[in-house]
């Protein structure tokens, strides 16, 4: 298969399921979010733009009245300063956030779900006397985005396209932090919100500490935050999950991010060398294909197979160099990479 770059979401998903994977990020398909990952985006909105407000607050002068931010969905973003601790600002950003996921949503809403929201908010931002809540941080960078090449010999790849085009470079880590802090002029803290569970869906197993540990998020989190902010000696990662079970931290230092780089090498090849990516299961009756995949909720157009079935036959049929050139998604560029919303 062909690889550009991995993202924490891709290097799990290969491991949970090789065909989605293959659908996903060879192919170019996308799934329709469930309504609880919109659920989960929406209050992550609201917690980006506390931390943005709050690093406009850092940055300004003594005299200004009010706090600016430019909000991917939301546009300009702002509030009297004075207005930053407010339970208002809290509802007002929540009622601005849940109107723009859920206004292009194809899930149906009511005051539940917005209430339910609300409550994962609060949950959060009163954990333990509002340890993290942003406006009570010193913010570094909310949501930076980072595209790091690594650069390792066993990183370069090279491929040919079924139009001729040859495309070659060096394999790269790609993605969003929710939140990087700064605790004192050595030590910088990630935040990573979680509205799901607790669990490795490609086990079942729950993530306990020791697994949180060694987990490939947090390994590759920690590897980009020592290249964007390199100045910092430790970085501690914290991952909350709001739901079930709250915070759990880890201190991650040079030796953690050369395991990544290993494990990151051992899935890197694995993937290049796969040209037969496996379904869970071959009759699709698993109930992660039946209750969770778009792609086993939905057939190929035009026929009456299910997408993950009509890819896996063509792809047995005609090999991977004609699925490529036959079913990549129109407009779709192996090498591209929108950060989430």
């Amino acid at each position: 298969m062909l690889i550009t770059y991995v993202r924490s979401s891709s290097y799990n998903n290969y491991a949970y399921c090789q065909m989605q994977y293959f659908m996903t990020y060879v192919l170019g398909y996308q799934s329709v979010s469930g309504k609880k990952a919109e659920l989960g985006t929406i209050v992550h909105k609201v917690m980006e733009c506390l931390a943005g407000l709050k690093k406009a607050d850092q940055d300004a002068s003594a005299r200004t009245k009010y706090l600016k931010i430019k909000d991917d969905a939301l546009k300009e973003v702002k509030c009297l300063r004075t207005d930053l601790m407010s339970e208002e600002l809290i509802d007002e950003l929540l009622d601005a956030s849940f109107k723009f996921y859920t206004g292009t949503s194809v899930h149906s809403w009511d005051m539940s779900d917005k209430h339910m929201c609300h409550n994962l908010i609060w949950k959060t931002l009163k954990y333990n006397g509002g340890q993290f809540d942003p406006r009570k941080r010193n913010i570094l960078a909310p949501e930076p985005h980072f595209d790091i090449p690594i650069e390792e010999d066993w990183a370069k790849f090279e491929y040919k396209m079924p139009d001729g085009k040859m495309v070659k470079g060096q394999l790269a880590i790609k993605g969003t932090i929710d939140l990087v802090t700064t605790i004192d002029d050595d030590t910088i803290e990630v935040i990573d919100w979680k509205t799901g569970r607790r669990l490795d869906w490609a086990t079942g197993e729950e993530k306990t500490y020791e697994k949180l540990c060694s987990d490939p998020q947090l390994l590759l989190y920690n590897y980009a935050i020592s290249k964007l902010f390199p100045q910092y000696k430790q970085a501690i990662m914290s991952i909350f999950f709001i739901k079930d079970g709250g915070p759990f931290s880890m201190c991650f230092d040079e030796q953690d991010q050369k395991i990544f780089l290993k494990m990151l090498k051992e899935r890197f090849q694995e993937i290049q060398k796969n040209d037969t990516p496996r379904p869970i299961s071959s009759d699709r009756s698993n109930w992660k294909c039946t209750k969770l995949c778009h792609f086993c909720k939905n057939d190929w157009p035009g026929t009456d197979q299910n997408m993950c079935m009509y890819i896996e036959n063509y792809l047995n049929k005609n090999g991977m160099e004609k699925t490529l050139a036959d079913c990549t998604r129109e407009g779709f560029d192996i090498g591209f990479y929108e950060a989430p919303g």
